[in-house]
């Protein structure tokens, strides 16, 4: 009668103990994560460095733009990934994505080359617009959404500004 009973002790004892160790890594794991999440994180900059058309067989122009991203922290940003967007005069002329980007260094900066599509019909309506619009000012805003891993949000960035042509 006493060796069942000792049985489901020890059953007993190896569950508790590998509870113990679920928890243990779940705080070990929410800790790390929690680390990464500093209040005194500042988010990087990006910047239109070039922007170029490229020869294109399709109706769709492609361009090559070139972008700098400025890490303004004490940690380096492995980029997996980017999605942005170029308005001028609230119309979304380019839009792209890249998932082949460079590590940008703790207090550095990285520039890289992505490829974008121009929206025709918002390019067009931008040019129909700009036809109407006497003073020739240009309102631009570019949007960007940064992936730098599982553990830290996106980092999303907008900057807008005008200029005159």
């Amino acid at each position: 009668m006493k060796l069942p009973f000792t049985k489901a002790l020890a059953t007993l004892r190896i569950m508790e103990s590998g509870s113990l160790l679920m928890m243990s890594c779940l705080w070990l794991g929410l800790a790390a994560g929690c680390s990464t999440l500093r209040p005194d994180f500042e988010t990087p900059s990006v910047n239109v460095t070039s922007f170029m058309p490229l020869p294109s067989q399709s109706f769709t122009p492609k361009f090559e733009i070139g972008m700098r991203v400025v890490n303004p922290n004490s940690t380096r940003l492995s980029l997996r990934g980017m999605s942005y967007k170029i308005f001028l005069n609230d119309h979304e002329v380019v839009e792209g994505a890249a998932n082949e980007l460079p590590v940008v260094p703790a207090y550095g900066e990285a520039e890289f080359r992505v490829i974008a599509t121009v929206s025709i019909i918002e390019g067009m309506r931008f040019v129909q617009d700009m036809l109407k619009n006497a003073n020739g000012q240009v309102d631009y805003r570019l949007q960007a959404k940064l992936d730098v891993g599982a553990m830290i949000p996106s980092i999303r960035i907008e900057k807008t500004g005008s200029y005159s042509p």
